[in-house]
This record gives structure tokens, sequence and C-alpha cells, in this order.
């Protein structure tokens, strides 16, 4: 991780994919803040470590036995949250979603962490089972569309993020 800048500190939290590609398109944020870029750690993310300060976390289940998998892979990410949250001290956790950013969310509001969900762009018309968790206890809640506003009352429509 960095060195302290003086600068406040945010982790930006996300599964990979489509979600990482929302997240990245955040990137001027990077230079204002003391960020952490968190996602799951696969083939196609292994590299970023390059170009971005990150920590990994586990990637989602695949195969048979995925809802025991599931939650044996949620139980070892909120331990790496917890751990990465006491590391960072955020001010605030903002996320494009989707289950990677659960335990990062819930852990978060404990250590006085403003929470932020971006829904994802590909959602239009339906909601989101990970968005709904977080949806009570966020700060903010942020829509890509606005007919989204029908489905969250307290978002907040600002246009995409592409």
């Amino acid at each position: 991780m960095k060195k302290n800048t003086g600068k406040k500190k945010i982790i930006m939290v996300c599964s990979d994919g489509g979600h990482l590609a929302q997240m990245l398109e955040l990137k001027e944020l990077f230079d204002r803040y003391d960020y952490l870029l968190v996602t799951e750690k696969t083939a196609a993310t292994e590299n970023l470590v390059n170009s971005y300060n990150m920590a990994y976390v586990q990637p989602r289940p695949e195969g048979k036995n995925r809802k025991l998998s599931f939650f044996i892979s949620l139980v070892k990410n909120s331990w790496m949250a917890l751990k990465i949250l006491i590391q960072h001290r955020p001010k605030a956790v903002i996320t494009t979603g989707s289950h990677t950013a659960v335990p990062f969310c819930l852990l978060a509001k404990p250590f006085g962490a403003k929470v932020v969900w971006i829904l994802s762009f590909a959602r239009i018309n339906s909601k989101a089972a990970s968005a709904n968790l977080i949806y009570p206890i966020a700060d903010k809640f942020i829509v890509q569309w606005p007919q989204m506003l029908k489905h969250y009352k307290k978002a907040v429509y600002i246009g995409s993020i592409y």
C-alpha cells in the first residue's frame, strides 16, 4: 500500500469484469484521493497492480457446489475486507458493485466510513440483489438510468459513468 499523502483515503471496490470497467472510468478520482482499488484476483486483473494501488480478494466461485463455495468465499472476503479496512482506514467506500463490495460496505459503516454505491450501468429496469443489501445503509446511492429511480426512491440519477 502507498504511504500517507495527506489526501483523504477512499477504497474503491468492485467485482471484476464490467463492474471493474466502470470503476476504472472514475480514474480521475485516483489523483484526488489516497485510494485503494480492490477487486477479485483473476488472470484478467493480476496486471493492474502495475498501474494502480491494488488489493485483491477471492474471485467468484465457479463449478460444482457453488452455494457452499460462495459462502466460503464470502467469509474469506469478509475477513480480508476487515483487514483492508483496518489498514487503510478510509473516509469512504465507493463501489460499482457487486457481491465483492458487500462485505466492504457492511464493515465500513462501524468504522465511520461513508458508503457510495453506484448501481451498474447494466441495471436498466431491474434491481440487483447485492445493491438491495446495501441500499438501506448507503450514504449515497447512484443510478445510471432515470427509470431506476422508481426502484430506489432515495437514489440519485446523475447520468452514466461512460
